[in-house]
C-alpha cells in the first residue's frame, strides 16, 4: 500500500471513531446515571425528569398528584396575567356553567370596569334586530347604569 491511500482513509477513521464514541458514551450515561445528567441537558423536559427524580429518590412519601397540582398555577404565573391553570375541580365548575341553554341580547362581549364592549353580535339575535354593532358599548340598559 502506498503512502498516500494509507493517509487517505485516517479523516474517514476518525470520524467513524468520533461517532462510536458519541454512542457509547450516551449508552453509559443514560444508563448508568439515573437520568441526573438529562435534568442538566434537556431543556423542555426538565420538570418532568425533576419530577421523576422527587418521585424516584425523594427521602419522605411525595403525594405526586398534589405537587403537581400545586406547581402548575405557579409555573403559568411566570407566564403573563392572562395565563391560569384551573384545576379538575375548578376545570369541571367551569364546564357546568357553559351547559344548559343561553339567552340573552345576542352578543358576545367583555367587561371593563362598568362597561360591555360588544366584541362580536350574533347574526338573527335580539341585538342585531335594535342595530347593535361589534365595538360598541353598553353603559345603561333600561335606564339603569351598571355602578347602581
Amino acid at each position: 500500500m502506498n503512502p498516500d491511500t494509507k493517509h487517505r482513509f485516517t479523516p474517514l477513521l476518525i470520524a467513524i471513531g468520533t461517532i462510536a464514541g458519541i454512542f457509547i458514551g450516551s449508552f453509559y450515561t443514560s444508563h448508568f446515571s439515573g437520568g441526573r445528567i438529562n435534568i442538566i441537558n434537556t431543556g423542555s423536559s426538565k420538570v418532568g425528569y425533576l419530577l421523576q427524580l422527587i418521585d424516584n429518590n425523594y427521602v419522605d412519601t411525595v403525594d405526586m398528584n398534589t405537587l403537581v397540582e400545586e406547581a402548575m398555577p405557579q409555573i403559568l404565573s411566570e407566564l403573563d396575567p392572562h395565563s391560569s391553570y384551573f384545576g379538575p375541580k375548578e376545570a369541571e365548575e367551569s364546564v357546568e356553567d357553559l351547559r344548559g341553554s343561553f339567552s340573552g341580547i345576542g352578543v358576545q362581549f367583555t367587561m371593563e370596569s362598568d362597561t360591555v364592549n360588544v366584541m362580536s353580535v350574533i347574526h338573527g339575535g335580539p341585538a342585531e334586530k335594535v342595530g347593535i354593532l361589534a365595538g360598541d358599548r353598553i353603559v345603561t340598559a333600561d335606564t339603569t347604569s351598571h355602578g347602581e
